[in-house]
């Protein structure tokens, strides 16, 4: 089980070349070709049909031309650092909408490495993580601007329930476990199902040492804390540079509107997050 192919969106964000740097790091520690995506939809203008109606068409080619030219120095920006970098490359962009050209091409990789979120950038120019874990059928690996670690090599942390999600992001991200620092395998629980807990997370390390991952389990009961503030705190006590975890084991709705552990760790990680769904 290996990455072969990994796919990274280049836009116009502040922290755009550091994430085209870590997942240039990361093709080359896992051997992988890296190809870069980039969308740009030019934006609908607003016109009076009966006024500046006339001047619409030359208003969409100027923003078209606009779109074609942010694309070229995006190109430009991911073929530098990969190339400086020393790893397999291609390039691969279009006017449109981001989601959907990202969601398109993920049938090319292994993993789709984005920027944390799309709220302070145009929705005309980056893709939102939250649809591509949802839609993509590829596991996401979201980064936060200025990380607080590196995620090559780093110690990971895999955050566990026993549900569908979790097994998935698991089997997502072995290259990543294999590589890493060290692994810790954690599932937080009620304090009458520790036993339940240490079973499990107990038989994910045996599945993963199969793998060739070197892992320890560790279970620990609810406190005053939300179940994403505990995972993040523990990311920062053992140096994670990494966080594994299924996505939206609930209804994603109710998470939106009440809140909940991946949108929590999405909003907040300090670090690298890999999401599958």
């Amino acid at each position: 089980m290996t990455w072969s192919s990994l796919i990274v969106y280049v836009d116009d964000e502040a922290d755009n070349t550091q994430r085209i740097e870590q997942a240039a790091a990361l093709a080359k520690a896992h051997g992988a070709h890296l190809i870069g995506v980039s969308a740009c939809a030019p934006e609908t203008p607003m016109a009076d049909a009966y006024g500046a109606g006339i001047l619409l068409g030359e208003v969409l080619i100027e923003q078209h031309e606009r779109a074609e030219k942010a694309l070229k120095g995006a190109e430009d920006r991911f073929r530098e650092i990969a190339t400086r970098a020393g790893v397999s490359c291609e390039w691969r962009a279009d006017v449109g909408d981001p989601t959907s050209l990202l969601i398109k091409h993920a049938r090319a990789a292994d993993v789709l490495i984005v920027g944390r979120d799309a709220a302070n950038a145009s929705g005309w120019r980056a893709p939102h993580p939250a649809d591509l874990a949802m839609r993509a059928g590829r596991s996401v690996m979201i980064l936060p601007p200025n990380p607080a670690r590196s995620v090559v090599g780093s110690p990971v942390l895999l955050a566990w329930t026993d549900s569908r999600e979790s097994r998935l992001a698991a089997v997502a991200a072995i290259p990543m476990l294999r590589e890493a620092e060290s692994v810790r395998v954690l599932e937080l629980c009620d304090p009458e199902d520790m036993d339940g807990a240490r079973l499990r997370t107990a038989d994910v390390v045996a599945w993963l040492t199969r793998h060739g991952v070197k892992a320890e389990a560790e279970a620990r009961a609810h406190d005053d804390r939300s179940s994403g503030r505990r995972l993040l705190d523990c990311a920062a006590e053992m140096k994670a540079g990494a966080i594994v975890s299924g996505a939206w084991g609930h209804a994603r709705m109710r998470q939106w509107i009440f809140g909940g552990v991946t949108q929590t760790l999405i909003t907040e990680s300090p670090v690298a997050l890999l999401l599958a769904h």
